[in-house]
């Protein structure tokens, strides 16, 4: 005898609501089996955001620092309306540092010592946030982390000749730091990803903050006789931060060379220096007139016939905060 619609619907019903459910299969295992594939949503995004109800899979490809912020939790489990079991997934695909914050004061479980407010995702690393269905404390849990393990290494060295004549002679006469230019053509090696060339604005762009050693050297040459009472010249080889004004300087060296090789060979200025860098920063090398006499005709960085470089600019990142 054919069972009356209404109890097949009312079998079905009960066959969902107590035991497991299938997709593509007759057999399910578990409470929901999916025989097949299951897409999530997938967004990109390059400025700061706020993930929400429709966020899965986020990507972050920002060429300057940025910030997904958590969604604040409304109600704690098992109340109606609470985000327990919520998974965010995110991958910094960009090219700088991504900020992983909670709202307001909740805080993320590490797995390491007290819950933390935010944490850092440089370009190319991933994680996994589950929502532990809490509205204080730590409410969300990393579940997974992969971050950047290769310490940025990332160096210039040059062959060119660099002259510094006119008004760019006159400047650095009157101790105003010249830029040692490099071209992109000029890199060495750059792993890490924590800094990058800029080579319209000839400085290192820092894209993730951190305690960095940073080492350079010229060769220093001068045309003509030099002018002054002293019998030598004292010059001065820069690194500074985020402009090249003496103000600016965050590490440096000086060469006191006699007026006769200063003429006539070239003299090697070595500079280093160990700071903390924030994102954002812009690092340059520079050289001006210190002390003594000062050039007349030209003032050039050259290399020996002997050696290949004749100028070299590098850092090392050394830890991250």
């Amino acid at each position: 005898m054919k069972k009356p619609l209404l109890y097949l619907i009312v079998l079905l019903i009960n066959s969902i609501l107590h035991s497991q459910v299938g997709l593509n299969t007759t057999s399910p295992g578990s409470t929901l089996t999916v025989n097949g594939s299951i897409a999530g949503q997938y967004k990109i995004s390059s400025v700061s955001v706020t993930l929400g109800i429709n966020d899965f899979y986020m990507a972050f490809n920002g060429s300057t620092a940025g910030t997904f912020t958590l969604p604040a939790a409304v109600a704690a489990a098992p109340a109606q309306g609470n985000i327990l079991g919520r998974v965010y997934f995110i991958k910094n695909t960009g090219s700088a540092q991504l900020t992983i914050a909670t709202s307001g004061t909740e805080l993320i479980d590490n797995q390491s010592g007290a819950g933390v407010a935010s944490f850092k995702l440089n370009p190319g690393g991933y994680t996994m946030i589950i929502s532990k269905g809490t509205t204080s404390g730590t409410t969300w849990e990393l579940s997974t982390f992969i971050d950047k393990t290769t310490a940025t290494i990332a160096a210039l060295g040059a062959i060119d000749q660099i002259m510094y004549t006119g008004t760019s002679l006159t400047d650095f006469n009157n101790s105003i730091p010249q830029v040692i230019p490099f071209s992109a053509s000029n890199l060495i090696v750059n792993q890490g990803g924590s800094a990058t060339w800029n080579d319209a604005g000839d400085y290192w762009q820092i894209l993730e903050s951190g305690v960095y050693k940073i080492d350079a050297y010229a060769y220093f040459g001068s045309g003509g006789a030099l002018s002054g009472s002293y019998e030598w010249t004292g010059i001065n080889l820069n690194i500074s931060k985020n402009g090249t004004a003496l103000s600016n300087i965050i590490g440096g060296n000086r060469a006191n060379i006699m007026n006769v090789i200063a003429q006539i060979a070239n003299t090697p200025i070595n500079t280093s220096c160990i700071v903390h860098l924030n994102a954002g920063d812009k690092v340059y090398l520079s050289m001006n007139w210190g002390f003594g006499n000062k050039p007349t005709t030209d003032v050039h960085i050259t290399r020996p016939t002997s050696l290949i470089e004749s100028r070299n600019f590098s850092l090392q990142q050394l830890s991250v905060p």
